[in-house]
């Protein structure tokens, strides 16, 4: 029962946090209150099989436990791919993913830079999700850094995405500049619509 209030109080705490269109914003720039991806994931997935979809690639991976949504287990468990490319440049980051997925001939996990992954891609995408992390150039506003670099992610990918194909970007409840700042107007540039923003973007084409 206390646990059943708490979520009532957090759930009314929220709505009177968005009332009148008013999202408070913390020191860092997030959106207070940030919710699970875990609704915006199993979306991606559900359209994901609704296309028919057969490869996901995603760059940055890893267990980062169920706030950051564990997106390796939604696609393994709800999706339909055969095939499922789980790329980080940290070792255990990968080695996370090799651990928990072991046995399981659709998941490869690799340690490699993302950006000189997707260039070197020979296959084609069908969902694209975008999880990683970039630094910023010393005196640069904060967030430039990967507001630039997710945008290099959809151009070394953008012409090995299928012709109906999904797009999600996490992290994405940021004040801008951020992951999402430049690569969402050229998705959209390129067919893509969004489908959902918030705590992710998922656009879908």
């Amino acid at each position: 029962m206390k646990a059943l209030l708490k979520k009532l109080r957090a759930a009314l705490s929220r709505a009177r946090a968005h009332g009148g269109g008013i999202i408070p914003v913390d020191e860092a720039g997030w959106w207070m209150h940030r919710t699970s991806p875990a609704a915006s994931l199993r979306e991606a997935a559900r359209l994901f099989n609704e296309l028919g979809g057969e490869t996901i690639v995603e760059i940055g991976s890893g267990l980062h436990g169920d706030l950051a949504g564990n997106s390796i287990f939604t696609w393994v468990r709800r999706t339909a791919a055969r095939r499922i490319v789980a790329v980080d440049a940290d070792e255990a980051r990968v080695n996370e993913v090799k651990s928990a997925t072991a046995g399981n001939p659709r998941v490869e996990a690799l340690v490699a830079d993302g950006i000189k992954y997707l260039e070197q891609f020979r296959g084609t995408i069908d969902l694209l999700y975008l999880d990683y992390w970039l630094p910023d150039l010393e005196g640069a506003v904060v967030g430039v850094g990967r507001a630039e670099g997710y945008r290099d992610a959809y151009r070394a990918a953008r012409d090995k995405m299928n012709e109906h194909s999904l797009l999600l970007i996490d992290d994405t409840d940021h004040v801008h500049p951020w992951k999402h700042t430049y690569i969402v107007p050229d998705a959209r540039t390129d067919g893509f619509r969004v489908v959902h923003e918030g705590r992710q973007t998922l656009l879908r084409r």
